[in-house]
């Protein structure tokens, strides 16, 4: 028995996590306890796995538009194999999305337009919002941020353009403005839809009015611009690698794709094209191509371009009905939607232009740049009954889509012209008049995992920072073999450790223990067929063939009735 403070409230319960290291050892004894012994140790185990979490050091989860500088829209990890909606977010963020998600150390953040009225209730408002990434409740809001730029994130701060023609810097931890610098004159309907590029500690985007690569630091100062002159596509957006930056610029009517060397700002090269150039380079760095769509324009060469990033010379070209949207790349191939006159979605061989497959069943323009991830590739469509789609990645097949249906008399669609981010195996995307939608499986990971008999392997408690040595054969050694072959994260708390010498897993994959309900991760090795553990997950030590389950929710939380589960089958050569 023992006493734990919980929100400086001295609470008497029985605390199971010491007991004596004979029964700790012989999971039998364990596994005998008394139905009654085990009502009281769910209450406690509960406390453990529920008490508040502290804020985790996680990495960035999807830091800008299309995931990286080279906009490949390439995700490792999980991502969702079935339509299951985790969470939508709230009526004020109901309005015009075109922006994309981002998504870092469990906030979401994205920016709404044209708001007033918008959403089925009438409630959307202008604004840049922070959401909580599991539950997708607002954390902060910020209403003099607002407009159809996706943001980029780096060292705690958030670079957006707005609808007023400004690039924006934003503290991610409160929302409040650090320094807002104007770049379009004339804003019109758009303002600054770009989105901005960091690289290393630098910020470039796009003013569409005079076609300008604008260059700013991290604490805004102005540090130079390179304009072609002439207006552009409002949605085009930078991308980079290596020493080299492209963009879409415009010279007295000649539009080209211009490359810069970062160093130097001076022009490598640029590329002519009949019409505007759409949507954002997408780069291949290792076969040195760039790639990047024009205008449809009826008479005119309208196409998907591929060229070498050094010297721009065209490598191969295929007819293409472009929209909005940018290419993404993943593994040699190139997937694409097509506008509103072709609602094909296309997916070529990145070396040569040849067509893999195509998806004819889309009935909307694909405005929605693609993501790909776990050998899916998602996206949506811009139309009044917008729909999202997941399509196998290898040839196309339909996996799932969400059709969201717009209720009879209401005037507005549910369009889709959102990009989609994927973090923590969950799926991201706003829609008009809605909000934006968390799509993850129930089941978040299941698979099995091969450890090692006497040794061992170091964790880190993320609120102290120090680092331990535990076996690897214990249930807290099989999350973190499971972790590294999901590519998902998880964070422990070392706070009891001292006391009791157990660890509290505060987060799995950014679903983070709730102070307020208490909600938190438990575990359970061969439910249902054995009672719950006795001790922390660090001191269980597992056998050949137990399955290990970790499990969200509560006191009366089940795997079964788990909002989140994690199925770890243990195999000891």
């Amino acid at each position: 028995m023992g006493y734990i403070y919980y929100q400086n409230t001295k609470l008497f319960i029985p605390v199971y996590s010491n007991y004596p290291q004979e029964w700790i050892n012989n999971k039998k004894m364990i596994r005998n306890r008394s139905m009654c012994f085990y009502a009281l140790l769910f209450a406690s185990c509960f406390l453990l796995f529920a008490v508040p979490a502290l804020a985790m050091a996680e990495e960035e989860g999807y830091p800008m538009l299309q995931y990286d500088a080279q906009r490949t829209g390439n995700v490792s990890g999980i991502a969702p194999e079935t339509a299951t909606i985790l969470w939508q977010s709230g009526e004020k963020t109901s309005g015009c999305i075109q922006a994309g998600p981002l998504v870092s150390d469990g906030r979401v953040y994205i920016s709404t337009w044209w708001s007033s009225g918008m959403g089925v209730k009438g409630n959307g408002t202008d604004a840049l919002y922070c959401l909580n990434e599991g539950t997708g409740e607002e954390i902060w809001n910020n209403t003099d941020v607002y407009g159809a730029s996706t943001a980029a994130i780096a060292d705690g701060k958030l670079f957006v353009g707005t609808h007023r023609g400004n690039i924006t810097c934003v503290n991610v931890t409160s929302g409040e403005t650090e320094w807002s610098k104007k770049i379009e004159e004339n804003p019109s309907w758009y303002g600054v839809a770009s989105s901005p590029l960091v690289v290393e500690d630098l910020v470039y985007v796009l003013s569409f009015s005079d076609g300008t690569l604008h260059t700013f630091s991290f604490d805004g100062a102005t540090l130079g611009n390179f304009s072609t002159g002439g207006k552009i596509f409002c949605y085009t957006s930078p991308s980079a690698y290596g020493d080299k930056i492209f963009f879409a610029g415009n010279n007295e009517g000649q539009h080209a794709l211009y490359c810069l060397d970062l160093n130097t700002s001076e022009e490598v090269w640029n590329f002519p094209t009949e019409t505007e150039i759409r949507g954002s380079p997408t780069i291949w760095g290792d076969k040195e191509l760039v790639f990047f769509t024009t205008k449809y324009i009826y008479g005119k060469p309208y196409k998907l371009y591929a060229v070498n990033i050094t010297t721009g010379e065209e490598v191969w070209n295929v007819t293409h009905h472009s929209s909005r949207a940018s290419p993404a790349l993943s593994y040699g191939k190139l997937y694409v939607g097509g506008s509103s006159v072709d609602t094909t979605f296309y997916c070529y061989d990145a070396l040569n232009g040849s067509l893999k497959w195509k998806n004819e069943e889309m009935g909307g323009a694909i405005d929605s740049s693609p993501v790909v991830a776990d050998g899916k590739v998602y996206f949506g469509t811009n139309e009044v009954d917008g729909t999202i789609y997941a399509l196998n990645a290898d040839n196309g097949s339909k996996l799932w889509n969400y059709t969201l249906h717009i209720p009879e008399g209401f005037g507005g669609g549910f369009n889709i012209a959102s990009q989609p981010a994927i973090s923590d195996s969950t799926l991201f995307i706003g829609v008009d008049n809605v909000g934006v939608l968390a799509f993850r499986d129930t089941t978040f990971w299941d698979g099995e995992v091969t450890l090692t008999e006497n040794s061992t392997v170091n964790v880190t408690a993320h609120n102290s920072g120090v680092s331990y040595e535990i076996n690897q054969t214990t249930a807290l050694g099989a999350l973190d073999a499971a972790a590294e072959a999901g590519g998902f994260k998880y964070a422990i708390s070392d706070e009891w450790y001292t006391s009791y010498g157990s660890f509290m897993v505060d987060s799995i994959a950014g679903k983070a223990s709730d102070p307020v309900t208490w909600d938190g991760w438990l575990y359970w090795v061969n439910y249902p067929n054995d009672p719950m553990p006795a001790v922390g997950t660090n001191l269980y030590e597992v056998e050949d063939g137990d399955v290990v389950t970790y499990y969200y929710g509560g006191m009366s939380t089940t795997p079964d009735n788990s909002s989140m589960v994690i199925r770890l089958q243990v195999h000891l050569p």
